[in-house]
């Protein structure tokens, strides 16, 4: 079917290019090679044949390793089709020695071969490499694009990319964050509800389903401007996962998806069917870190890890890791996590309750990260900072910039971005479904300033960094709403927040 790459973590010396083969037959034998070019530099790193790694729809196992229920319904199904097979073959390259905060056009050649057209848009993209410190006041700052919520299928123009595509030049991200619900395997919910896509039907068809929404995504090409092609070409991602690269509220029962996520033995199976794919397409590791000295980031997973019985969000070897990054930090601290951190306390039935049984019920089918024991041991953390914390997220459906001191009397500071759809999905009624904004609470932290800085419109945010004369980090964060069809193509930002972190 097709090739493609999406340029994975940086540092200031290399680079790591996710390379994937979409059905496409016998790849170990044919040649591939990413080529790079940037500042004089010129080189071709052949793809090791014996490194690529495989996804298949359909297995030997099928329909054995089916969940009790869809074992009998295949067993009981009249339809005897042949199975559905889907592949992935994927690998992640290495590429250095590289300049620091240098850009690198990549390029994938397969077997010598020149393509055109929207393949060609899949086969290249652009990496910059990260500053060896952070830039100082008057140059290009540090800049991470901070975004969530992505349903493609209500972006038929390509428009998040294409808001993307035309950033200004001297604004364009260095680093992108996705933090969460870049697919949504869940929807449309009449597809997992009222549709039975399991071994009922045909062996390897709903892990097929669930593959070809990865695909739509990550092939969406708009022409030369538009496509979330686009955004995930150009610079490095870093990715983390929620609900919806499951199902909503998963691994616990969250309604959509009924009749596939009825049981537990259901909701096992298709939560690691689900991890599988995030996996290979979007990180392999739960935790990851990069410095742009004296700031330090860490990108930490608050699902793909969530236990069903509300202790924990991740492993608990992954949250100590988080406390000793904390703990080592030696300037401000970066935390990007699936779902935001300045959250009502939801601990107990009886507080739930006290705001009604449809409030209590939607609750407890939409967890946050406060329904988990872990929440307060990840709160004493960042409470124990000797250095200014801020926290990147998304979920909810609004953007919302909140801080506090995160210390009296010593300078830090703790906040949380909130940058939340990047593509809404839309409701019966044809209507964006947008969260309802929420004051952030002080539960955990005497919060001196809360505020909507997007007003239920589609956007992402742009976070830029650089270092102050006295010592301090400079931040700065912009939002930038999505283009609207017929509108024109100048994206408009306007600077939401700004702070000097200790």
């Amino acid at each position: 079917m097709s090739f493609l790459l999406v340029p994975h973590q940086v540092n200031d010396t290399s680079a790591t290019v996710w390379v994937g083969a979409l059905d496409e037959e016998y790849v170990s034998q044919r040649s591939v090679r990413l080529e790079i070019e940037g500042a004089g530099d010129e080189r071709a790193v052949e793809l090791d044949a014996s490194a690529w790694e495989s996804w298949e729809s359909f297995r030997p196992d099928d329909p054995k390793s089916y969940p009790l229920v869809d074992r009998v319904l295949h067993l009981a199904s009249v339809l005897k089709a042949p199975p559905v097979r889907r592949t992935l073959n994927h690998q992640r390259v290495e590429v250095r020695p590289l300049r620091a905060r240098t850009s690198y056009s990549l390029k994938l050649r397969v077997d010598d071969q020149t393509v055109i057209g929207a393949e060609r848009h899949l086969r290249e993209g652009r990496v910059t490499t990260l500053p060896a410190a952070l830039p100082a006041e008057g140059e290009k700052p540090f800049t991470l694009m901070v975004g969530s919520c992505f349903y493609g299928p209500e972006d038929r123009g390509g428009l998040v990319g294409g808001t993307y595509h035309y950033m200004p030049e001297d604004q364009r991200p260095d680093v992108k964050v996705l933090c969460g619900d870049q697919v949504y395997l869940d929807n449309p919910w009449r597809e997992t509800t009222l549709k039975w896509y399991r071994a009922n039907q045909r062996p390897g068809l709903f892990r097929a389903m669930l593959f070809d929404k990865y695909v739509a995504n990550w092939t969406q090409v708009g022409g030369e401007d538009a496509g979330f092609r686009r955004l995930l070409a150009d610079g490095a991602n870093y990715f983390c996962s929620d609900d919806h690269e499951f199902w909503n509220n998963a691994p616990n029962f969250g309604g959509v998806g009924l009749f596939n996520t009825l049981t537990s033995g259901q909701r096992e199976w298709w939560f690691a069917e689900a991890s599988r794919l995030f996996r290979a397409f979007q990180s392999p590791s739960p935790l990851l870190h990069f410095e742009v000295p004296p700031l330090s980031f860490c990108v930490a997973d608050t699902r793909i890890n969530r236990d069903t019985r509300g202790e924990r969000f991740m492993r608990d070897e992954d949250l100590k890791a988080v406390g000793r990054w904390i703990e080592g930090l030696r300037g401000p601290g970066v935390l990007v996590v699936g779902q935001p951190l300045l959250i009502e306390e939801k601990s107990t039935i009886g507080s739930l309750l006290k705001k009604g049984p449809t409030k209590a019920i939607l609750s407890y089918v939409d967890r946050d990260l406060s329904h988990y024991a872990q929440y307060r041991e990840l709160i004493d953390h960042i409470k124990s900072s000797e250095h200014s914390v801020v926290v990147l997220t998304g979920d909810v459906h609004f953007g919302r910039v909140a801080r506090c001191e995160l210390k009296p009397g010593s300078g830090t500071e703790f906040v949380e971005v909130i940058s939340s759809p990047m593509q809404a999905v839309l409701g019966d009624k044809n209507e964006p479904l947008f969260g309802s904004y929420r004051e952030a609470p002080a539960d955990h932290f005497r919060i001196t300033e809360s505020r909507e800085v997007v007003h239920k419109r589609n956007h992402f945010a742009t976070v830029g960094f650089s270092s102050a004369q006295d010592g301090r980090v400079n931040m700065r964060v912009r939002t930038w709403p999505i283009l609207r069809p017929g509108e024109e193509a100048s994206p408009r930002s306007d600077t939401v927040f700004e702070s000097a972190l200790l």
